[in-house]
């Protein structure tokens, strides 16, 4: 008979060398074969279990091997070495766990024809898988293997429709309650109650709920119980209809259920917040109670109280930080405008810790039913909300107001007075690591068929032409791409697939998603056309709901003229240009002169498609003109004067502005060209002699400044005006590139009469300020005296300023006062009292 007595179980002595001498003659270990096991195939048996099993004997009756023996004389630190991942065979060999295979767990060579367990041959992979966990051994001080151990199913509280699970830290301290819902009757109802919340999903097997979350919903919960037991099942027959019934009636079982616990553990939680609410306060630690989900939330424009803006609230954590402390986070959502499509950006706002209650209103963000006017906020934000759409793509506007940006995280607060161009686009393009909210589409499904190549200014496009890899064709012609759209579908087997459609097709759901996509059209900055031609271009239809238009957002990108500065421009401050019409008229030129200047610039802006072109395409299509004189003569003043006259931008730079470093002009000055191209504005160039001045052999660098400034001025299309004191400098190479050269004398006696006559005019015109009458000889006597025209301005203003301090009508004596002063610091200038005497002595 076959007897095997267990004290080393096979399976249980991996790894372990035949001829290992702490194993060769122990008589305490002898080993027998039953049943005729060859003995490669003992195997894996675990020197873990070695030293336990010392001593005891395993006959196994080998006809082959009549027995083996084991020394039992191993001690502590020789079995630890026998223990390592990496072992030593009799012969001193390096046995690692690569060498399962060819050594058994006795140290018995595997044939390398047999077949392993499971039929697999050597060399061969197992067509199983394995899990395992690499844990540290602190003995070893190495990495091992090791089974992975199963996790708990805890299968024992499946049978219950939720669990309340508090959860702990690893020192046994309390963090957290957390609701599992198993119920799949209770999934369904807060799906359709809660719906789609920022932070939470629904929709897997297990949803985990903060329970501070269910209990914003206790009366939604409510509501939504009492509406089941009205609701009448639809079905196509009787049986179908008691299906649904029984699964409605499990529905309202488990929802009272919930309720129930909500109810239960809450009590003392509404003993204290409802007293609190219904006198408008609340504590730091009940602050989470004010934000439930789509809340609609009131804060202020970057800390500006003036400026009242909202959001909608997505979800609000409590944070706690060594430098900030404890805080709630409250996230959200707005309307935004990317410069190509509506959608919305995302929002935060933080509420410090305080201690006792605290007025609700006086917190720095909270929900709107709580203000003193709900009313009337509403109503302004709507209004600004209308005005935000309507400012949608490019537009030439005036502003006063606050504007914004922001710099080394932190807001700077600007007073905008003067001409702004309102354009998104332009601006993240311009400056794509402006920390701007990056807009999410309404509709991801909807694609718009634009150019998104652009990645560099975050969701908005470039404003290029990339062409087709069909040779430059477009794909979709302009009159297509006005009336369709791409939508992505899903038909019935779940297949997705993309499919143009007709505008017209869509739900008002999808048309809301689409509106402004075809308001600006990137084309239309090209033409030079500003907000007064293009309105009927940009006028596309947008309706929008109420909601969007309160959380619309309270500020545009924009770029002010006067400051030169891309900033976050107040919709509020947002104003209608009030242009001066008799600007050009009174300048005082010549007037075959100033119908030139007229003609050539009407011509380029309405008629740029007539004129001929270079024989390189681009190039030469511009129009520079350069205005050469005496300060004060009029020549900045031709330039606004024909940006009145065409009501288009005027960007002002200067050698200041761009910079003398040839390393960084290059960039500067086509960054300039681009955006004035972009918005059909001219461009004044004042003082432009360091650009302009003849190139010499000696000064490279004057010279590298020239040739810039040359050839960007080849390529440039839109209307350039040079200014410059300094004709006689100019380059000879740009003789050819000017189109026409306007030289402005000092002015004569006419010409100072005139100017005077146009200022005190224009303070008359004013009506709050009185004003004697002038006659023909005060303006003669006026003009006798040696001024410029802006010298004559500033004579004007001041001569204004002195009567409106004296409360007397501006008259001649106001300006005879201010012109003695003028003239003692003249003398001053020119050398005092000894000039004069000189001059006595010479004539």
């Amino acid at each position: 008979m076959r007897n095997q007595t267990v004290g080393l179980g096979l399976g249980s002595l991996g790894g372990v060398p035949l001829g290992n001498p702490y194993l060769s003659g122990n008589p305490a270990l002898q080993f027998s074969n039953p049943v005729g096991l060859n003995a490669n195939a003992i195997q894996a048996v675990s020197l873990g279990n070695l030293n336990n099993c010392l001593g005891v004997g395993q006959n196994l009756g080998s006809p082959r091997n009549d027995n083996y023996k084991a020394r039992n004389t191993l001690n502590t630190h020789r079995s630890g070495r026998l223990d390592s991942t990496t072992r030593r065979n009799s012969n001193g060999s390096s046995l690692g766990d690569e060498d399962a295979d060819e050594e058994n767990s006795l140290g018995l060579r595997r044939n390398p024809n047999t077949k392993a367990e499971g039929g697999v041959k050597k060399g061969q992979p197992r067509l199983e898988y394995k899990r395992v966990d690499q844990v540290w051994d602190s003995t070893i001080h190495n990495f091992k293997l090791q089974d992975t151990a199963q996790t708990s199913t805890n299968s024992r509280y499946n049978e219950y429709l939720f669990h309340v699970r508090r959860t702990f830290d690893w020192e046994g301290k309390y963090k957290a309650t957390v609701v599992d819902i198993k119920s799949k009757q209770l999934r369904e109802a807060l799906r359709d109650i809660i719906g789609t919340t920022k932070g939470l999903t629904l929709v897997e097997d297990t949803p985990k709920l903060d329970p501070n979350m269910l209990f914003l919903y206790l009366e939604d919960l409510r509501e939504h119980m009492t509406n089941l037991k009205d609701l009448e099942p639809e079905g196509k027959d009787k049986k179908e209809r008691k299906k649904i019934q029984k699964w409605i009636d499990q529905k309202r079982r488990h929802l009272r259920i919930l309720i129930k616990y909500l109810d239960e553990d809450y009590a003392q939680v509404k003993k204290s917040l409802y007293p609190l609410l219904e006198n408008g306060l609340i504590t730091f630690d009940l602050c989470w109670a004010l934000w439930k989900p789509n809340t609609l939330a009131y804060t202020t424009t970057y800390g500006c109280a003036d400026e009242p803006r909202m959001f909608k609230v997505e979800m609000a954590n409590k944070h706690s930080s060594m430098l900030k402390g404890d805080f709630f986070y409250v996230e959200g959502k707005y309307f935004e405008y990317d410069g190509k499509q509506f959608g919305y950006g995302s929002m935060a706002e933080e509420i410090s810790d305080f201690r006792g209650a605290r007025k609700i209103t006086s917190l720095n963000c909270y929900p709107l039913k709580y203000h003193s006017n709900e009313a009337q906020v509403r109503k302004d934000l709507i209004e600004r909300g209308k005005k935000f759409v309507s400012l949608a793509g490019s537009h030439y506007k005036s502003h006063k107001g606050l504007a914004y940006y922001k710099k080394k995280k932190a807001v700077i607060k600007v007073n905008i007075n003067g001409r702004i161009m309102v354009d998104p686009s332009t601006h993240r393009r311009t400056n794509p690591n402006y920390p701007v909210s990056l807009v999410r589409p309404k509709d991801h499904d909807l694609l718009e068929d634009f150019d998104d190549s652009d990645e560099e200014g975050g969701c908005c496009g470039s404003d290029s032409d990339d062409e087709a890899a069909d040779g430059g064709k477009a794909l979709i012609d302009d009159e297509d791409r006005a009336k369709y759209v791409t939508k992505a579908i899903k038909d019935k087997d779940g297949n997705v697939s993309m499919v143009r459609i007709s505008k017209d097709d869509l739900t008002s759901n999808d048309k809301d998603s689409l509106e402004g996509l075809s308001g600006r059209d990137d084309d239309t900055l090209n033409t030079g056309e500003t907000s007064d031609e293009n309105d009927d271009k940009n006028a596309v239809t947008r309706d929008f709901g109420e909601e969007e238009y309160l959380i619309a957002s309270p500020v545009v990108l924009g770029f002010a003229f006067a400051e030169k500065l891309w900033l976050e421009l107040s919709v509020s401050g947002v104003k209608e240009i009030s242009w001066n019409d008799s600007a050009y008229d009174s300048l005082v030129l010549e007037p075959k002169t100033k119908d030139i200047v007229r003609a050539l610039v009407e011509s380029h802006k309405y008629h740029a498609a007539e004129s001929i072109d270079d024989v390189i395409q681009g190039k030469g299509k511009g129009l520079v003109f350069v205005l050469h004189g005496p300060p004060g003569t009029g020549k900045t003043l031709t330039a606004e004067g024909i940006s009145e006259l065409l009501k288009c931008p005027l960007y002002n730079v200067s050698a200041g502005d761009l910079g003398t470093d040839s390393r960084l002009l290059e960039g500067e000055l086509q960054r300039v060209l681009d955006i004035c191209h972009a918005w059909g504005a001219i461009l004044l160039l004042d003082e432009a002699d360091v650009f302009l001045e003849k190139r010499n052999m000696h000064d490279i660098h004057r010279n590298a400044l020239v040739s810039i400034f040359l050839r960007q001025l080849e390529y440039y299309q839109g209307i350039l005006f040079l200014t410059t004191n300094r004709v006689e400098t100019f380059d000879d190479a740009f003789q050819s590139r000017i189109h026409i050269a306007l030289r402005y004398d000092e002015l004569d006696t006419k010409a100072k009469k005139a100017i005077f006559k146009i200022f005190v005019e224009r303070v008359r015109s004013l009506q709050e300020i009185p004003i004697t009458s002038f006659t023909e000889e005060d303006y003669n006597t006026l003009a006798r005296h040696d001024l410029n025209g802006r010298q004559i301005k500033n004579t004007i203003r001041t001569a204004q300023a002195l009567a409106v301090n004296r409360g007397e009508p501006l008259g001649m004596k106001h300006i005879i006062q201010f012109l003695d002063v003028l003239g003692n610091f003249e003398k001053d200038l020119k050398g005092g009292p000894g000039y004069q005497d000189a001059m006595r002595s010479y004539f």
